[in-house]
């Protein structure tokens, strides 16, 4: 297993979470069109470009819980410096990161959170750490084997008795991980609980039910689309509960982080 001072790639961590007008009812549907149509393919077309690594994103089922976001996906970059150059110094990363604004709230309304990404921290093995966090990772492309994504919610334990829950079973995990599991990231707050699993060949659920109720889970899809923004394209068919590992060519500013 590789430790987390060997992983020298850069991760993004995404919740996102709908506009109000797309979070419900006609809107939603309006949603997974934008998403299939425009955002998904031209996260790929418009980054991979510029270093993308591998991108995994899933589109959650409705839930009338709050913290529950619409869209969680990993960003892989092979270094801090490249995600920034990517997303920042080119007009196509700046048209990219505008797009999110077409679909994603970024302010807290409703009740729910703004949505927001991040790198993960290591995991430290305490119960106070929340947000993005790295429990391990082989260092391996996520574009192969298989990714496992897993979202739960708190139960009617109390947020220091889910936090140390957690805690408990991610030591557990990376002392004696599991054969075949290539590298965890998860997200933790008061409430929620986010997991990617990245498998050899078949993914597997991770936490059991004493963690909390389960949401959803499910392994990632392969599906690739077309290098070009110009190519007659019409889109991914997206829905609820739908899970996407995107196949594309890695470009060489994507191997820089691997030499």
């Amino acid at each position: 297993m590789a430790s987390e001072a060997q992983v020298t790639r850069a991760v993004r961590v995404w919740l996102g979470y709908a506009l109000p007008e797309l979070a419900s009812g006609a809107g939603r549907e309006r949603f997974y069109r934008q998403l299939g149509e425009i955002f998904i393919p031209a996260t790929v077309q418009l980054m991979a470009p510029q270093g993308l690594q591998a991108y995994v994103p899933s589109v959650l089922p409705p839930s009338d819980h709050p913290r529950v976001p619409d869209e969680i996906a990993l960003v892989f970059y092979p270094s801090r410096q490249c995600y920034q150059q990517a997303s920042h110094a080119s007009v196509a990363g700046r048209a990219y990161g505008a797009l999110h604004g077409t679909v994603f709230s970024f302010q807290a309304r409703q009740g729910r959170p703004a949505s927001h990404s991040d790198f993960p921290a290591p995991f430290d093995g305490q119960p106070e750490q929340t947000g993005p966090v790295q429990l391990f990772d082989s260092g391996g492309n996520w574009q192969q084997g298989a990714v496992f994504s897993e979202v739960w919610l708190r139960r009617e334990q109390g947020v220091a008795a889910f936090r140390q829950g957690v805690c408990e079973a991610m030591g557990t995990l990376r002392a004696r991980p599991r054969q075949e599991l290539l590298g965890v990231y998860f997200y933790l707050d008061d409430d929620l609980l986010v997991v990617w699993s990245h498998w050899q060949r078949q993914g597997q659920a991770l936490q059991a039910d004493t963690i909390g109720d389960l949401v959803w889970a499910d392994s990632a899809t392969a599906v690739a689309v077309p290098p070009s923004p110009f190519a007659d394209y019409a889109g991914l068919p997206v829905g609820p509960g739908q899970a996407f590992n995107l196949q594309f060519a890695l470009s060489p500013a994507a191997s820089e982080g691997r030499r």
